[in-house]
């Protein structure tokens, strides 16, 4: 027997839309919050983010009920889904696989550089935030692993563990960054990108 394939309702993707629009809303207005330089982290509440949204509270609680818990996974979450569709279009240039490999780093570097304090302060609830399910959806590493094995078949392990861990190594200083505290203040946006871009012709020297 030949069945008919399901139709979408046309409401249904409608209010879907509508909902990704409004939380795509909400994560913006909590990015802004978090990088205004006279407010503290403390005062961006879910009440905060939907007032300057221009969102009503109870819409911002439908999306976030679990409070800001819920605002930082979904930061982690729609930035990797940045970095997913602008790395897929270069891809589509046919690209070498090392200069995918530091396309890929850097494509994550410029988010969380746009993101900005915003990422900063998710990160620091990261264990919460895995222990609650809300981390991304698709691991950078197994990305990277896939890149690496394009490169090296034979050293793919190495190569990712080792290019996976300067890069952690760097991003975790770049998120300690403190303008007004000598040691965290050379770790700059420009030092970030700086030494993310130059990982993996480090880490190949290593393996030469």
């Amino acid at each position: 027997m030949v069945t008919e394939p399901l139709k979408k309702d046309g409401r249904s993707v409608r209010g879907k839309k509508t909902f990704d629009d409004v939380h795509k809303k909400l994560i913006d207005s909590a990015v802004q919050l978090f990088n205004n330089p006279i407010l503290s982290p403390d005062r961006v509440t879910v009440t905060e983010i939907a007032k300057h949204a221009g969102v009503s509270v109870a819409t911002a609680y439908n999306h976030f009920p679990e409070n800001k818990l819920d605002v930082y996974g979904s930061l982690f979450q729609l930035g990797f889904q940045d970095v997913s569709v602008e790395f897929n279009k270069f891809l589509e240039s046919s690209p070498d696989a090392d200069e995918a490999i530091k396309v890929f780093l850097d494509t994550i570097v410029l988010k969380c550089v746009e993101l900005g304090n915003a990422i900063r302060f998710a990160w620091f609830e990261v264990r919460e935030i895995l222990a609650s399910g809300k981390w991304i959806q698709g691991e950078p590493y197994d990305v990277l692993h896939k890149l690496c094995t394009n490169y090296d078949s034979k050293n793919a392990d190495n190569l990712c563990d080792d290019i996976f861990q300067m890069f952690n190594g760097a991003t975790l200083l770049w998120l300690r960054y403190d303008p007004d505290y000598s040691v965290w203040s050379k770790y700059t946006d420009e030092w970030y990108m700086e030494n993310v871009n130059q990982i993996f012709d480090k880490v190949t020297k290593i393996h030469e």
